[in-house]
């Protein structure tokens, strides 16, 4: 089979790149359902009318391995924008033993909304594959004009099938300075080689023999360990001289702030009026803001609708404000606009959330942040202050921000770096009191848990978006307990203190055959929930970090009624473990006609590394065994 030499070869990766038969790339990727023979991305660096702007073109060739799961692949997709215009695109499928090209069919376009981005005007182009059997390649090949050079993407390659020849070229004129980060490559698997050739640099990266990584539900965004390339231009030359472009925060921050400069100049009555009216009657400025702030999230409706730089610029407050909707910048702008108004220090700030891995400090390009919140300083601490969050506090900002850095813009020249808080695990704290009495067919009871901090946030967004129905699911997921014959019976959520996040949900319940009685013995396992189990990780196939959505506590008290004429024969020793990530204290005691069962967890990460997945599981047998252990109630 000849043609597959020559198609990994002229995909223009040629002298360092790996070329194979498909016999013999069959062989090595028999259990794999395909392989990108080729992966790569050219970039071109170029000016137009004065400015930097780019060219980026983009060659994929996958091969099919396994017959089953060709249709898998037989749906492709290209996204485009208004900055990242399509200008060209072919596709094709290769099939075996053959030269012939089978185009594919109609491609058709639509809206692909994401509300994770500051502009959601991403176009989505699908098409399918024909004929898509094993041994098939489906090729794709399209070029995107990329209107503002600040805009550039990092390269990474999708590491979820293998990849043989994958290769990342910039082309950089003379003109032009360009900086480059290599990220997550302690093995130096991207190769660079550089080329000068008729006033043009180009920089190549190549890998080979790329190995994909099993996909994990808990794993943080794959720009936290996968190997990639972020390059953007640092300076250039046109007709009036050097020009600074981005090589610093400075640079970065000029660029943002521009967006600002026409933003809330002039006094809009009806926000003014709504504003004073909010603040009568308060005396400190914290209590003005949680007024001001709590108004923004019941009365401004949270849409995610952008197009073009209207993705970078907030609209009016007074805009908003009328509109009664806006973004995430939308809601910065009335949110500073409003607390300015009451004489607080506000400011605009923009900010990535943990899905993004980069700092201000280290990666200053508008590749790091994909968000905007308010900034606010009240009697010398600073407030991080998140519009489109619709239970968050003043002192409890989002999960989804903590310990990212946020780009304060203080004045249009004078901006602040600062962290987020990561909150610690004594904020978010369950408490668990669950009574149990033996029945004539397993266990009844009466449980009350209380939730404070980002598990009090939880509730009280279920609250907002849940009817009757999915309340009752969800009460039932949060109460469930013991085994999947857990029946649910009435229950009720109060409120327990809003303004602090904190909650409880009271339910009385039944476990059909959760208890054995054995002649005159009672057997029953305590832990009814039980809060580490399972938590092993699995060192052999995980590669990848495990993400964690905050550090909390779980203090969890089972009560059992011991019954008339019954005495506690025999109770688990206590146990105790800890490690950097976590503490687990599990302990019984009797009192009066109870015997308890406490648990108390706590969390003390946001991130595990895959060197640290040792000493995370190395106490986790114990704890295993521990629970399988049962109290025995004995016959007096």
């Amino acid at each position: 089979m000849k043609w597959m030499m020559m198609l990994v070869t002229a995909a223009g990766i040629s002298g360092q790149s790996v070329a194979q038969s498909t016999e013999e790339i069959m062989q090595r990727y028999a259990n794999e359902s395909a392989v990108l023979l080729n992966y790569r991305t050219e970039l071109r660096l170029f000016l137009q009318n004065e400015v930097p702007v780019a060219e980026r073109k983009q060659v994929t060739d996958l091969l099919v391995l396994n017959e089953k799961n060709a249709s898998l692949f037989s749906r492709s997709s290209v996204y485009h924008s208004s900055f990242n215009e399509l200008t060209s695109l072919d596709a094709y499928t290769l099939p075996p033993d053959s030269k012939r090209r089978i185009p594919v069919g109609e491609k058709k376009t639509a809206t692909s909304v994401s509300q994770s981005i500051f502009y959601d005007d991403v176009k989505e182009t699908s098409f399918d594959f024909p004929q898509l059997t094993r041994g098939a390649v489906a090729h794709t090949e399209y070029t995107q004009f990329l209107k503002d050079g600040h805009l550039l993407t990092p390269f990474s390659y999708p590491a979820s099938i293998p990849g043989i020849n994958v290769a990342f070229s910039v082309q950089v004129p003379d003109a032009m300075q360009i900086r480059y980060l290599v990220m997550n490559d302690s093995k130096g698997l991207l190769q660079l080689s550089t080329e000068k050739k008729r006033g043009q640099t180009t920089y190549t990266w190549r890998m080979n023999h790329v190995k994909n990584e099993t996909a994990w539900n808990d794993a943080p965004d794959d720009r936290y360990y996968e190997p990639h390339v972020i390059v953007y231009i640092s300076s250039y030359r046109n007709s009036a001289g050097e020009q600074r472009y981005i090589q610093n925060t400075d640079d970065l921050y000029k660029w943002n702030a521009a967006f600002l400069a026409t933003l809330n100049q002039t006094e809009d009555p009806q926000l003014r009026r709504i504003t004073d009216s909010l603040i009568a009657g308060k005396n400190s400025q914290l209590e003005k803001a949680n007024a001001i702030y709590e108004w923004v999230q019941k009365s401004i409706r949270y849409v995610a609708f952008e197009s073009g730089l209207e993705g970078f610029r907030p609209r009016q407050a007074a805009e908003v404000c009328s509109k009664r909707y806006g973004d995430c910048k939308d809601m910065s702008s009335i949110l500073t606009c409003m607390m300015r108004m009451a004489g607080i220090k506000a400011y605009y700030t923009w900010i990535g959330t943990r899905h993004i891995p980069y700092k201000y400090t280290e990666v200053p390009l508008p590749i790091t942040d994909n968000h905007m919140i308010a900034t606010a300083e009240i009697d010398g601490q600073w407030y991080f202050i998140d519009g489109t969050s619709p239970n968050s506090k003043l002192h409890l900002p989002p999960d989804a921000i903590q310990g990212k850095q946020a780009l304060i813009s203080l004045s249009p020249t004078e901006y602040k770096v600062l962290e987020v808080p990561v909150m610690p695990a004594s904020t978010n704290v369950v408490i668990d009191s669950t009574f149990v009495r033996l029945t004539d067919n397993g266990v009844a009871g009466h449980e009350k848990v209380t939730y404070k901090g980002y598990f009090g946030e939880d509730v009280y967004n279920a609250l907002l978006y849940r009817d009757e129905k999915g309340l009752k699911d969800y009460v039932k997921t949060r109460m469930g307990k013991a085994s999947n014959k857990f029946m649910l019976g009435d229950y009720q959520i109060h409120r327990t203190d809003p303004a602090n996040s904190a909650a409880a949900i009271e339910a009385s319940f039944e476990i059909p055959d959760y208890s054995k009685k054995v002649g005159n013995e009672y057997y029953i396992n305590l832990h009814l929930e039980k809060l580490f189990e399972n938590q092993r990780i699995d060192t052999a196939r995980r590669k990848v970090p495990k993400e964690f959505d905050y550090q909390y506590e779980i203090v969890s008290h089972h009560l059992l009624e011991i019954p008339d004429g019954y005495q506690v024969s025999y109770k688990p020793e206590d146990l105790e473990v800890e490690t950097p990530f976590y503490k687990l204290k599990i302990e019984y005691k009797t009192y009066k006609d109870r015997i308890i069962a406490t648990q108390h967890l706590t969390h003390k990460v946001l991130m595990l590394q895959p060197e640290q997945f040792a000493d995370w599981n190395k106490p986790l047998a114990k704890v295993q065994a521990h629970y399988k252990e049962q109290i025995v109630l004995e016959k007096k």
